[in-house]
């Protein structure tokens, strides 16, 4: 079991180095998207489990990385949602605000799969 607790983690590990790495080689907001003033990602979740996460909201200000990775809320899975298209989308679009749902592709407890949704909105301030 030892063996299995160590995988996860080497997992979570591995997911979280290439977000880091991910951030440090990804162009500040103001560089990527220049009309923008913020970026607002908003994350609400459920999952059929007792326990759900709270609301998450991030707001990227022009010297934030515009990178759009977010790991799983659950500490114990590998999963993650990348917002980059979607949020590339909004930004192109000239909408005041982009939503969609998506579900975590992780795995947790050893080899089960992630259970959790997201329901997400993506919020574009531009200058």
């Amino acid at each position: 079991m030892r063996f299995s607790a160590a995988t996860r983690a080497a997992g979570r590990e591995a997911m979280r180095e290439r977000q880091r790495l991910g951030r440090m080689a990804t162009p500040a907001l103001r560089v990527r998207y220049p009309g923008l003033e913020s970026l607002q990602v908003r994350f609400d979740f459920s999952d059929r489990g007792e326990f759900v996460p709270s609301p998450q909201l991030t707001v990227f200000h022009p010297p934030a990385p515009a990178y759009f990775c977010f790991a799983c809320p659950y500490s114990d899975c590998d999963g993650e949602f990348d917002r980059t298209d979607p949020v590339k989308l909004a930004v192109d679009s000239g909408d005041a605000q982009a939503r969609g749902e998506l579900r975590c592709v992780g795995t947790r407890h050893r080899v089960a799969a992630c259970t959790i949704c997201v329901e997400y909105s993506i919020s574009p301030y531009r200058r």
